[in-house]
This record gives C-alpha cells, structure tokens and sequence, in this order.
C-alpha cells in the first residue's frame, strides 16, 4: 500500500510538470485517436468538453471523466456494450425520483467502476510506442439492448455544474445517432455527468492526469521504459478507481435521499 501511495505522488507530479492545466491534457488525450477515425458528433463532443472544461471545477472534473471514457470508447475496434453507462443513468435517475432504491445505484456505480477500469487500460495500450493492434471488446447485453436506451433528459436535467448546453446537445446527438459507436460515446458523455461519476473522478484526478500525462508525453524514451511507466499508472489509476467507487457506494448509505 505504501509503495502504491509513493508511485501516485510521483506520477501525480510528472503529470503536473508534463501538463500546467487540464485543457492541454484533454485535448491532447483526444488526439490518441486520430480525427479520422473519429464521427462528426464525437468531434463536436470533444470540442464542446474543450469549451467549457475551465467554467468551474465541476466542469473540469468533467472533461477529464468524459474524456476518458469517450477516448475509451473510440479505441474499440468495433462497437462495445454501453450496459454499465446506461446502468448508471438509470440508477441515479430512479434513485432522484424514489423509484429506485440504493442497491440498484450500489451495483450501477461497481459496473461503472468495472468500465473506468478498463478506459484506463484502453488509454494505457493507446498511449504506447510500439505497434499494438486496437483492443476487443466482449458484448455484455445484461442490460437487453446494449446501453442504447436510458432516460437521457431526466439525467441531464439532474446534472449540477456541467449541464452546459453544448456537452448536453452533443450527447444527445450522440445517443439519437444512427451508428453503435456513436451512441456508446454519447452514453459516455452522459453518465459522466451523474453525480456518482462526478463524485468518483473528484477522488481520483490525480491519478487520471498522471495516466493521461504519460499516455500522451512525447515518445522519446525507451518502449521498455514507457510500457513500463505506463503500466504502472494505469495499476494504480484501477486501484484508485476501486476504492474511490467504494467511498461513493458508502456515502448512498450516510446521506438523506
């Protein structure tokens, strides 16, 4: 655990020293991906994050978790499940309206948990200098229509701190656009701006930053060395992500809904 503790200080500080503000760090992270491969609405998305990551520190925890999460996405090599975005939407908009309870949002948050996890190590093969071919995603339909479908209006309006219109308008682009990929963008986008993520990526910006610092430094140390380091962020990045879930899931319990 200490030496966990120890390797977060000091990536936390390579990402300071590599990055002097978020806005740097997003828009180069969305240049992992090259804008080809990259549909209009998502490109819109990203431009829309750019906009409005420095209103207020709400807004800045938003661009770093929708950044990571749509970069994420648009690595697939096809199409993923979008069930955990959608889980989550659900669950804290049935919550927000009691017709939910807390245990649906416990298990929404550990399945969003389990997609953050592997949005890091999407942007750690994304951020090496060897030749790597993109990562496969496993279709998991527990949710009957891939993500697809949530309640995305009601989610939005319950949004506080990043309910800008332009993130808002392209991730409703997003979610009525006519392809999967981007649809699971647009899922992205929008559970990123849920309270539950939001409150997730709050305890773990260092640990985003210092991943996303590496992924996107230039190329000019060994790969050795690099797919080292970026191993490294991206383990403790996880383990971040883990407990960070569990402070979330704790405090449904402590608080009045």
């Amino acid at each position: 655990m200490a030496i966990l503790v120890f390797l977060s200080a000091l990536l936390f500080i390579q990402a300071a020293s590599a990055h002097c503000n978020t806005a740097g760090l997003v828009q180069a992270t969305w240049g992992l991906i090259e804008d080809g491969e990259i549909e209009p609405f998502s490109l819109v998305l990203r431009d829309s994050i750019l906009a409005i990551e420095n209103d207020n520190p709400t807004s800045q925890l938003y661009a770093l978790g929708a950044t990571l999460t749509a970069v994420s996405e648009l690595s697939w090599v096809r199409p993923s499940s979008a069930c955990a975005y959608a889980n989550l939407i659900n669950a804290n908009v049935g919550l927000a309206n009691h017709n939910l309870g807390r245990a649906a949002l416990s298990s929404a948050i550990d399945g969003y948990a389990q997609v953050l996890a592997q949005a890091a190590e999407n942007i750690r093969i994304l951020g090496q200098c060897c030749v790597l071919p993109s990562p496969w995603p496993v279709l998991d339909n527990c949710c009957g229509d891939y993500g697809r479908i949530y309640d995305f209006e009601n989610s939005w309006s319950l949004a506080t701190g990043c309910n800008s219109e332009g993130p808002r308008c392209a991730a409703r682009d997003l979610y009525l656009a006519l392809n999967a990929r981007s649809n699971n963008v647009g899922a992205a986008a929008t559970s990123a701006a849920t309270t539950p993520a939001l409150s997730i990526f709050k305890r773990i910006k260092g640990e985003i930053s210092s991943l996303l610092s590496l992924a996107t430094a230039p190329k000019s140390s060994g790969c050795a060395t690099r797919k080292k380091d970026l191993r490294t962020a991206a383990g403790v990045l996880k383990q971040a992500i883990y407990n960070a879930a569990d402070d979330v899931k704790s405090s449904l319990y402590s608080s009045c809904v």
